[in-house]
Formats: C-alpha cells, structure tokens, sequence
C-alpha cells in the first residue's frame, strides 16, 4: 500500500540561464530531512507529469524542484529546446538555485527525457549526491526506429518549441559511454516500467549494467507515461536507505 501524499505546500519561481528561461515548483518537504531533489519530465510533457511524485516525496521530507525544459509548450518557462545540452543547461541552472537557497545535499531525479539529463547533470557536478533514472534506456535511437517502422512518426514533436524527439537523442549513447564512469562512487537508481512501449525494459536494464556501482534496479508495474507516479514508493524507499 502507498499512502497518499499529504497536501504539499508547492511555490512557484521564476529564473533563467544563459540559454533560457525557467519555471520552477519547489515542494516544501513537511518534516525537512535537509536532503532536496531537482526533477525533469520527459519530451514534450511537464513538470505536472511528476507532480504526485514530488508531492509524494515532500509529504515524507524530501524538498523537490521541478521545473519546466524549455521549449515545452505545457509548460510554463517558454524559449526553445535546440538539444541535449539545453536539457542539461537547464537542470544544472534549478540546481544552481536550490544552492542559493541554501540547500546542500541534492540528487538530480529524471522520468524519461528527464532521467537522461539527471545522469548527464550528475556526472558533471561531482557535488551533486546520486541521481534516479525513471524510464530512461540504453539504445533510444534504435527503439525509435523501431516504433517509426509502426507508423509512429512525430513523437509529440508539436509540443515542442524545437529540436524533435529523434534529432534530440541521436548520438546520446556516445555521451553515455563519456559520461557515466563519472557517477562512480554515487548511488544511482534505475527504474524500468513492465509495460513501456517507448523505453523497453531491456534497454534500461542495459543502462543500468553500463553504469558504474554503486547502482539499483527496479521495475515497476506501469506504462511509460505514468511511470514516474507508479515509482513513487520504490524512490522513497531507495531514498530512505541512502
């Protein structure tokens, strides 16, 4: 059983990046345990797709900033996505503010599109504590060939300001190689989804056997849009034991 979440006392900010604009959803966590998460959904989604998710943890004592990509037409920070490393800009910028605001131990959290830029901010910023993937594969160029083929051909791509969803993760298992050795020594959790038509288990199985320890693996019962709220009690427990 998962309880649900008490009422959550939520704020909005507004701030930007040298690149673009952002707006930001800080969860005030109720029984502070001073450990913080900045989270990101995934393509052409926003930052209400992880809402019961962040509620959920700030009702046990985890603040949570989550914010908007730019470019995502529902969300609320507007500018435009041009890459992967927009995605990164932004989430290292709503890190950025949480520290100003004086937090200090921080994990980057991800679901999808999300997940990905919570690893790549992660292995960039040695000072940020772990990283939770939600939905996120080794491979995604080739999967999307693959619903391509069915007849899947836009991807939600009129959501976005910007780059489409293939163009945004071509050459992204070429940034993994680079990148993930740098998480070595930091926990990470890797979450599949049993039902994900978009991101097969497999392919976050493979993610995770790529990545360096510390590590976990869990697969949730879910679809690969509500994944993030179906996780909800398999990250506040990893979080828990951390």
């Amino acid at each position: 059983m998962v309880r649900e979440p008490a009422v959550s006392t939520v704020e909005l900010f507004h701030t930007r990046t040298d690149r673009n604009p952002l707006a930001i959803l800080w969860y005030q966590p109720r029984r502070p345990r001073n450990v913080c998460l900045v989270a990101g959904h995934g393509y052409s989604s926003s930052k209400q797709n992880l809402d019961f998710l962040c509620s959920f943890l700030s009702s046990h004592g985890y603040g949570v900033y989550s914010f908007d990509f730019p470019g995502h037409k529902l969300g609320a920070s507007g500018g435009e996505l041009t890459g992967v490393e927009d995605c990164v800009d932004a989430m290292n910028g709503v890190v950025r503010f949480a520290r100003e605001r004086g937090e200090r131990t921080i994990y980057t959290m991800g679901h999808s599109m999300g997940g990905m830029t919570a690893i790549f901010t992660a292995a960039l910023d040695e000072d940020i504590a772990g990283t939770i993937a939600i939905t996120t594969g080794y491979g995604r160029p080739t999967s999307l060939e693959a619903l391509q083929r069915v007849g899947a051909t836009d991807f939600r791509a009129s959501y976005v300001v910007g780059v489409a969803l293939p163009e945004l993760v071509a050459g992204v298992d070429a940034r993994y190689e680079h990148l993930l050795p740098r998480l070595a020594g930091r926990p990470a959790l890797y979450v599949a989804a049993s039902r994900d038509g978009m991101v097969s288990p497999t392919s976050v199985r493979e993610l995770y056997e790529r990545a360096p320890h510390p590590k976990s693996f869990e697969t949730i019962e879910s679809d690969h849009t509500y994944a993030a709220e179906h996780a909800r009690a398999t990250v506040l427990q990893w979080l828990s034991e951390r």
